[in-house]
C-alpha cells in the first residue's frame, strides 16, 4: 500500500504488478486463535520432534507478513508472557511465547514499531531488544525481506532489509503464521490434486523449507505449502474471513 501512495505518477496499478501480492486487508482474530489452538494440540502430540525454545525458556512465533503488528500484538497479549496461574483453563495458552512480525513495507513496519514503543511505555510488553527481567508479552518487530532471493516487490520498497537477522530468527521458529491467501502459487502446478489445495511457489514452499528448522509447525491460509519440499500438511480448517468470504488455514509441519 505504501508503494500506491508513494507513486505520484499517477500510472494504473494492474493485475500483474508484483505490489498486489502484499496488499490485502487483515486475518480475523478468531479465525487465527482457531487455527493457532489447532496447530498447538497437534504440535503437543508430538507431530514436530520438539520446539526450539529461547534462553528464557520461551517459544517463538513468527508472523511473517506482519503488517502494522495486529496479530503479533494479540498473540502477545493472549499467549506471551502468559502462566499456568495465568490460564488454567487451557493447556496450549499456558505456554510462553515470544511474538515476532517480519514485514517488508516500511511504513507499515514503522506503525507497528510506534505501537510497540506505546504498549511498552504503558507496560503491556516488553521489547526483545529490551534487557530487562521484566514478565510482559515480548514481541520484536523486523523490516526487510524474508526470502533470500530477490523478490519484485522489492524495487517497490524501502525497506531496512533486515534479511540476515530474519534468516537467523526462522531458523529458530517454533510456529510460523502466514496470511498468504493472495501469496504466488506454484507456476507449474497450482494445484494439488492429492491435498486438494492451491499450493504456494517456490519461493515460499522451498524457501521456507531451507531456513526453517526441522519440526517447525507453519499455518498458510488458502494455499498449502508444498509436499515436494518437506512439508507435511496435518490438518485443514474452514474458518471466517470476510476479506474474501471464507478461508481454509492449512496446518504443515517441515520434515528434513
Amino acid at each position: 500500500m505504501e508503494a500506491f501512495a508513494d507513486d505520484r505518477r499517477g500510472k494504473a496499478i494492474t493485475n500483474d504488478d508484483p505490489r498486489n501480492e502484499y496488499t490485502y486487508g487483515e486475518f480475523p482474530c478468531d479465525s487465527f486463535d482457531f487455527l493457532v489452538d489447532r496447530a498447538l494440540e497437534l504440535m503437543a502430540d508430538g507431530n514436530n520432534g520438539g520446539m526450539f525454545r529461547n534462553e528464557d525458556g520461551n517459544k517463538i512465533m513468527v508472523d511473517l507478513g506482519s503488517g502494522c503488528g495486529r496479530l503479533v500484538f494479540y498473540a502477545a497479549l493472549t499467549r506471551g508472557g502468559t502462566s499456568q496461574d495465568d490460564v488454567s483453563s487451557t493447556t496450549q495458552r499456558s505456554t510462553q511465547w515470544d511474538v515476532h512480525g517480519v514485514e517488508i513495507g516500511t511504513q507499515l513496519h514503522s506503525l507497528a514499531v510506534n505501537s510497540l514503543q506505546r504498549g511498552v511505555d504503558n507496560g503491556w510488553f516488553t521489547s526483545i531488544d529490551n534487557e530487562s527481567d521484566a514478565n510482559g508479552s515480548q514481541i520484536a518487530f523486523h523490516n526487510g525481506n524474508a526470502l533470500p532471493v530477490e523478490d519484485p516487490f522489492f524495487q517497490f520498497s524501502q525497506s531496512t532489509d533486515d534479511t540476515p537477522a530474519i534468516q537467523t530468527l526462522l531458523s529458530r521458529t517454533s510456529l510460523l503464521f502466514a496470511y498468504s491467501t493472495v501469496w504466488e502459487t506454484d507456476p507449474t502446478q497450482q494445484f494439488h490434486p492429492e491435498l486438494g489445495a492451491m499450493i504456494l511457489s517456490p519461493k515460499w514452499s522451498q524457501t521456507l523449507a531451507s531456513q526453517c528448522q526441522n519440526g517447525c509447525v507453519a499455518i498458510t491460509t488458502d494455499r498449502a505449502l508444498n509436499p515436494e519440499h518437506g512439508w507435511k500438511l496435518l490438518d485443514r480448517m474452514d474458518v471466517e474471513n470476510p476479506s474474501v468470504w471464507g478461508s481454509v488455514g492449512y496446518i504443515s509441519v517441515l520434515l528434513k
